[in-house]
């Protein structure tokens, strides 16, 4: 099968649909093709690494992720870089 394309996205995790998103958005013929297994496909976006406020546990996470400790990590890895009502209100919307 030969298809045309203007955009050829190789890898379907969180950069590739992106590209392949904003590509698509902007007009081009767009392909991303993905390696992975079914069950592995989605780079790191598919385990624990994408961050979402919870006030318990839930089936795959062993722990609550509170607020407070959200908020502690972006402190920590933005240095204190960032607008503190933006980010709490981006904490709680992602629960």
């Amino acid at each position: 099968m030969c298809k045309k394309t203007d955009v050829l996205v190789v890898g379907g995790g969180n950069a590739g649909l992106c590209a392949a998103i904003s590509a698509r958005e902007a007009g081009a013929r767009v392909i991303l093709v993905e390696h992975a297994d079914r069950a592995m496909r989605g780079g790191n976006s598919r385990p624990r690494n994408l961050r979402a406020m919870h006030d318990g546990p839930l089936a795959t996470l062993l722990e609550s992720y509170s607020e407070e400790e959200y908020w502690q990590d972006i402190l920590r890895v933005t240095e204190g870089k960032t607008d503190e009502a933006l980010t709490r209100m981006t904490i709680r919307e992602s629960a």
